[in-house]
């Protein structure tokens, strides 16, 4: 994710509920944990990256499993653990297994289509400490309803986040931008305002799951540079006016260079903070000793243990063999991804920014070219921006020190 409020403005407005302490970042196994509770979802949408379908699965976590997985995610000094699916509100044990997480150390927060939020159900998962829940609206009324499959999916979906909001848990609202939703983004980012809404992301279509079979539906580059240009304009007019509201935008480090560029140009004198930050927001975690490592990792329904979200098809393990942090301390796909600068080929791999971007997204990469070092075929800046053209200016040199994420 890029922070474009702490970028533009350097305004660092995250949410309370979702920030990670210190000494998390320094000995945590990774500072988030998304546990994908089933593949249940009621809604059927273009771009699922789990492929998700209607009914739960034998093969999930039973109550005391999930309990036990928990333990081990405490004993690794884990954060936070994302609740994502599916849907995970399908599952009737999701407030009871918050409160267990919270009572071990563990920030629970939600990844959610907003719409079994009932008024009670909400309060529930509130009290057993649900701290965030991030829901998904893909534009507005009917552009929502049809990119997402069910009628009537926006109106539940919005209500949801009003009574997730109502019980006191942090909320987002994230967008993800394709031909048939770009349109109503200005007006999904009015609800950050009209709905007293913490913050937006805007994500750019991943090529995984059910979004890989849509990828005629992104973005030309150049609505794609609008866009952005967009939030740019918009992140400063918010920032000004509504300093505890967030804008971010996910699915493409790309957007992070492009803004540098415009941040040189527009305010200069805000350059040395932006460099540093392109280090922070990137893909990586960095920590006092110099060690890096991915932010993020993936654990299925099955129990099954992926790099991230998007990349299902590589498993490095599976939780109910082995714990955790010996599959990926195991795991020589890890490692790479921890460090992913030498490994990228073509472009990317030429790319004098690579360390800030990480190769971009290695899920459209592997979906396009079959090749998960290959370079990302959604980076939308010309040679000339990268410094890849002869005589081009290239980045700056880094700061002494990479500030903590």
């Amino acid at each position: 994710m890029i922070d474009l409020t702490r970028l533009i403005r350097g305004l660092d407005n995250r949410p309370e509920q979702i920030r990670y302490e210190k000494r998390h970042t320094e000995n945590a196994l990774v500072p988030l944990v998304v546990w994908n509770t089933t593949p249940a979802c009621n809604l059927k949408c273009k771009h699922c990256y789990f492929g998700a379908c209607d009914e739960r699965d034998s093969e999930e976590f039973s109550t005391e499993e999930a309990k036990r997985f928990i333990d081990s995610l405490a004993e690794m000094d884990v954060p936070v653990l994302v609740f994502s699916g599916g849907e995970p509100f399908f599952r009737e044990d999701i407030a009871e297994l918050t409160r267990y997480a919270t009572e071990q150390g563990i920030r629970p927060i939600a990844s959610s289509n907003g719409t079994f939020l009932t008024e009670e159900r909400a309060q529930a998962v509130a009290d057993a400490g649900m701290q965030y829940v991030g829901v998904s609206l893909d534009g507005i009324g009917a552009t929502n309803d049809e990119f997402r499959g069910v009628d009537g999916a926006f109106e539940k979906a919005l209500q949801g986040l009003r009574n997730a909001r109502d019980a006191g848990m942090g909320t987002g609202i994230r967008c993800t931008m394709t031909e048939g939703t770009v349109q109503d983004i200005p007006e999904v980012v009015d609800l950050l305002i009209e709905e007293d809404i913490d913050r937006v992301n805007i994500f750019h279509l991943i090529y995984s799951g059910r979004g890989g079979d849509i990828t005629d539906a992104d973005l030309p580059f150049e609505q794609t540079r609008e866009m952005i240009d967009y939030l740019y304009e918009r992140t400063k007019e918010i920032a000004d006016e509504h300093p505890d509201k967030q804008l971010l935008t996910a699915g493409n480090y790309t957007d992070a260079v492009y803004l540098y560029h415009k941040i040189r140009e527009d305010m200069p004198e805000h350059e040395e903070r932006a460099r540093e930050l392109l280090f922070a927001d990137g893909p990586r975690r960095v920590v006092k000793n110099g060690d890096a490592g991915p932010k993020v990792v993936n654990v299925d329904h099955r129990g099954d243990v992926h790099p991230s979200m998007f990349l299902s098809q590589y498993t490095m393990g599976n939780v109910r063999e082995q714990r955790l942090d010996t599959i990926v301390e195991e795991s020589e796909l890890w490692q790479k991804l921890a460090e992913p600068s030498e490994h990228l080929k073509g472009r990317c791999g030429e790319c004098p920014w690579k360390e800030v971007c990480g190769g971009n997204s290695r899920a459209r990469a592997a979906a396009v070219e079959d090749d998960l070092w290959a370079s990302d075929p959604r980076c939308y800046l010309t040679d000339e921006e990268l410094g890849l053209a002869s005589g081009t200016e290239t980045i700056p040199a880094v700061a002494e020190s990479i500030p903590d994420p």
